[in-house]
């Protein structure tokens, strides 16, 4: 595309646009790694690209904040500096009737907010029952959980087939770790102590081996 046609060579403003404009970006790869995106607007011709525009952001700083590029072809809210079509910065992102978000409020209730990938990882913050929980879940199905619900205060980390887990119940003081298949602990110094009582039990042949074993 063509670089925006409003440039004023001599120094004054470029053409005047009042309040808000809805763009669609055209390029995020920003030379100067600014993190700066390119727009056309509905309302000028096809191959009429903006200069580059800066984003909003809720944090920015050196080497810090939140990043968030959007993807071309994406639909944003476009703000201009002293209305001068030269100076755009992009306010947010939008949906339409062909980009829908990734949760509806069906219910009405308004419990879920949520950050959801190009490629399908999910971070969920549920309000639900007061309490709710925290849900991190990769594309695969990996997930970890962090569960405030009344009575039921867990954290869990579980892999995609769900044979494989590690849960920390705080309402039953208790750790739990399965395996689907195996589970192996190593260590130069292992320690397994029990205060009250330690048990040790197979279905199979129970093995214990070291160069001296000490039975007190």
């Amino acid at each position: 595309m063509s670089q925006s046609n409003d440039e004023n060579t001599t120094g004054g403003r470029g053409a005047s646009v009042p309040g808000v404009a809805v763009g669609i970006v055209t390029d995020n790869e920003d030379p100067e790694g600014m993190g700066r995106v390119k727009l056309s607007f509905p309302w000028r011709s096809a191959d009429d690209e903006s200069h580059w525009a800066r984003m909003a952001v809720p944090m920015a700083g050196p080497d810090r904040g939140t990043y968030f590029l959007p993807e071309v072809d994406d639909e944003v809210l476009v703000g201009f500096a002293g209305g001068d079509v030269r100076h755009p910065y992009v306010l947010g992102a939008l949906w339409n009737g062909q980009d829908s978000p990734p949760e509806t409020n069906s219910d009405g209730n308004n419990d879920v907010r949520k950050v959801h990938s190009r490629s399908g990882h999910e971070l969920v913050f549920d309000d639900a029952d007061q309490s709710g929980k925290l849900e991190l879940t990769s594309s695969s199905g990996h997930t970890v959980t962090l569960d405030d619900s009344t009575g039921s205060e867990k954290i869990t980390i579980e892999d995609k087939t769900g044979q494989n887990r590690i849960e920390f119940d705080a309402t039953a003081n208790s750790l739990t770790i399965e395996s689907g298949a195996k589970l192996s602990i190593e260590a130069p110094t292992v320690e397994i102590a029990g205060d009250g009582s330690l048990k040790l039990e197979s279905n199979g042949i129970l093995t214990i081996k070291g160069s001296l074993v000490k039975i007190n």
